[in-house]
């Protein structure tokens, strides 16, 4: 059989799953990239002595209990360089709110040691928080199955009955707004408190599931954090023979009679090959490598009517103090919302320590970020290309705003901090081009989850389309489960034994 060649757009972790799949299965494939890293969003960058990581705090299928480790095993996503294992860390405290009022409420991981902590917060909450606590155990257990191929049918059959037993459960959560819920407390400390860690915007399912997760310890994180887990994965596909390009972003899908053949390359260059798939945005996809021309109603719909993921503005510190003593995640409520130049309003300042990481920074010290969403993305955008001198002192102001209001936790902080650096929804796009600068594409709502967005789109063969962009909810499991399923559909049709 002739050897295939198979050309993916993105080194993200969607496109380095299928490529490292594809590459195993006999076929040919090279990945095209603009940026010069590999993991799209999956990334940090050094400054100094630093690294600030912009995404992984926790990540599901680091316990090998709930068999999506598989997935991460066979993408070689925790053997490190230099052989060793990336070691993982579950913690007790999952997160901490504090209020301006000086109460305090822990997020602890384990769900009996929340409940006790909320009971303590909000005595007069009990029922409610019993029903949620109990919820939490029932949807831990909600963590899709990466090789169903592999099981067995009775063991698929016991995976789709408990899967049909807690869905309605899910399906409660996803279609209750985080503001609607939080007003079931009596408690304004825990009303606000779970609105510090969950846009009210936001469903509850987004709160739920990743605490569930932390009960069953099976979203764990990383050590080495999120380049650290896309340089793994990409070491083992360049070890399988595969090939990327960096620095060599894609400018058009080249389509002959119906048919996907080759990608034009912003150089000039055109490559051909036999299948083309993009693990890119899913707007510049559509929109401009395609023109417009494959769109379903469902596409028509979603990019016209779905919300998106937020966008945000991203300030890394590089602080000389060691922090082990203070939480790992910190939602400070403030005295007053600060509000950004693009009009969005912060009632609390999202920071991250991460002690928790020696190789993220020297010893006694720490880098850390404050987060702060905005869906305005195209504001930043804007600026940048109308006058990048007020961008820039715009960034400047922001990083002062936001370290004079750390000084209020951490007295004496600003003299401690030897490196800054401010992200905006424009770097995002610059750097990933994702539409608007969300970082997880579109946002989980019961329409976008119900809605089956297409791999493959109708009048095109030899063309598929894979990532959070079809996969509403985004994250890093579903964008390597994507690449996994992509692969073995491609081996299918193509009548070969599909092998992980």
């Amino acid at each position: 059989m002739a050897t295939k060649k198979v050309l993916i757009i993105g080194a993200g972790i969607a496109g380095l799953s299928a490529a490292s799949y594809l590459q195993r299965n006999g076929y040919s494939t090279e990945i095209f990239e603009a940026h010069y890293l590999p993991g799209g969003l999956c990334t940090a960058w050094k400054r100094g002595q630093y690294t600030f990581d912009y995404c992984i705090h926790w990540l599901v299928g680091t316990n090998p209990e709930t068999g999506f480790d598989v997935l991460w095993n066979e993408l070689g996503a925790f053997q490190n360089e230099d052989g060793s294992k990336t070691q993982i860390r579950n913690f007790d405290e999952s997160s901490r709110v504090e209020l301006s009022d000086g109460q305090i409420v822990r997020f602890y991981s384990n769900a009996d040691r929340l409940k006790e902590e909320l009971l303590r917060v909000g005595p007069d909450d009990g029922k409610e928080i019993e029903r949620l606590t109990n919820d939490l155990k029932t949807l831990s257990r909600l963590i899709p199955v990466a090789d169903p191929e592999k099981r067995s049918v009775m063991y698929r059959l016991a995976v789709n009955l408990r899967y049909l037993s807690i869905m309605s459960r899910f399906m409660r959560h996803l279609k209750t707004p985080m503001q609607d819920y939080a007003r079931k407390y009596h408690s304004e400390a825990i009303r606000k408190a779970l609105l510090a860690v969950t846009p009210a915007e936001w469903s509850l399912a987004t709160l739920t599931m990743g605490l569930g997760m932390q009960h069953s310890q099976a979203a764990g994180y990383p050590v080495g954090g999120s380049l650290n887990l896309a340089r793994n994965i990409e070491r083992k596909y360049l070890s399988l023979g595969g090939k990327i390009h960096y620095r060599h972003p894609v400018e058009k899908i080249i389509v002959k009679n119906g048919q996907a053949v080759g990608l034009a390359l912003a150089n000039g260059d055109q490559v051909m090959g036999d299948e083309i798939i993009s693990a890119a945005d899913g707007h510049s996809t559509l929109f401009q490598m395609l023109e417009g021309k494959y769109l379903t109603k469902t596409l028509q719909n979603a990019y016209t009517r779905f919300p998106l993921f937020p966008s945000s503005v991203f300030i890394a510190l590089g602080i000389a103090r060691d922090m082990k003593d203070e939480p790992k995640l910190l939602s400070l409520e403030l005295d007053s919302p600060l509000e950004l130049p693009d009009k969005s309003m912060h009632p609390f300042l999202s920071v991250t320590l991460r002690h928790y990481d020696p190789t993220l920074a020297p010893a006694g010290k720490t880098s850390a970020s404050v987060l702060l969403n905005t869906w305005n993305g195209e504001f930043w955008k804007d600026l940048a290309g109308k006058d990048r001198p007020a961008y820039n002192e715009m960034k400047k102001e922001i990083g002062n705003q936001v370290i004079g209001l750390l000084e209020k936790r951490f007295p004496g902080i600003r003299s401690d901090i030897e490196e800054i650096d401010v992200s905006t929804p424009y770097t995002v796009q610059r750097y990933t081009r994702n539409w608007r600068g969300s970082y997880e594409g579109f946002g989980l709502t019961p329409e976008t989850f119900m809605t089956r967005f297409p791999k493959m789109l109708p009048g095109l063969s030899h063309f598929s389309m894979i990532g959070q962009w079809t996969t509403p909810g985004g994250g890093l499991p579903p964008a390597a489960l994507d690449g996994r399923n992509i692969a073995a559909k491609i081996c299918r049709k193509d009548g070969r034994p599909f092998i992980a």
